[in-house]
């Protein structure tokens, strides 16, 4: 049985956790400041300043990622056969689901993050934080189940899991963190954002293979093969990201 590529997929984790990281800092917290009336000064890899706090921006990121996330999923279904569009959709996907859900657990359990803010001064912080923990850790569970179930034509074995899941995963994570490490914001924001939002907040991708027990085996497999024109994408986008966007891209007004 034909083996998934390891590099491609290590390529395709690296592109779809750049391009989630754009979408919720860029394209959920940046626009909406924007068509707020609000000035950007500043975008990275893990925040974005603006001139004003607004709730509604501070929630636009997740939001974002709920919308996004789903799109792809769909997405990536109807890429049929197409394996690694097929995957690269599925995996960008699970980073935008997957840390929507989590958002909520973590901002509701620690009262840190953007709905700590989104929710701060309203009255009955306590009921607040509670539901949006449990809210958060219901929807992780759900949306996990449903990307494994997507994922199953990659897994005609358990034993491929570990590839198209948890390599990635791991990846993913490292690429961030590298990524935050250039933060100007410092170590700081690494420890109470970066590392907790990626390493936490994907690994579910460390156990999810449990919604593998008892599907059906897929009838047409679907392999990762060796991509050139990902791995050189992933290495010249992947950089481009670490040397531009991270250290933090200004904008003067």
């Amino acid at each position: 049985m034909p083996r998934h590529s390891k590099l491609t997929t290590i390529a395709l984790a690296v592109l779809a956790a750049l391009t989630g990281s754009l979408l919720h800092e860029g394209l959920g917290h940046g626009v909406t400041a924007w068509l707020r009336g609000d000035h950007v000064t500043e975008l990275t890899s893990n925040h974005l300043n603006a001139i004003r706090d607004d709730r509604l921006v501070d929630a636009a990121g997740t939001l974002v990622n709920f919308i996004a996330g789903f799109i792809l999923l769909f997405a990536s279904r109807a890429a049929a056969s197409r394996a690694t569009l097929r995957y690269f959709l599925w995996i960008l996907a699970t980073l935008n689901l997957l840390h929507a859900a989590g958002y909520f657990l973590f901002s509701g359990a620690l009262n840190v993050g953007d709905w700590a803010q989104v929710i701060a001064r309203l009255p009955h912080p306590g009921a607040l934080r509670t539901a949006m923990a449990v809210t958060g850790a219901m929807l992780y569970v759900v949306f996990l189940r449903l990307l494994i179930r997507d994922l199953r034509p990659f897994c005609p074995e358990r034993s491929f899991y570990n590839t198209v899941a948890r390599l990635p995963y791991l990846a993913a994570c490292i690429y961030m963190c590298i990524a935050g490490a250039l933060d100007p914001l410092g170590w700081k924001l690494m420890l109470l954002s970066t590392l907790p939002a990626w390493f936490g907040g994907l690994s579910g991708l460390l156990w999810g293979d449990v919604f593998l027990i008892g599907q059906p085996a897929p009838a047409q497999p679907l392999t990762i093969r060796r991509s050139p024109v990902v791995i050189i994408a992933a290495a010249v986008l992947g950089l481009a990201f670490l040397f531009v966007v991270a250290p933090g891209v200004e904008f003067h007004h």
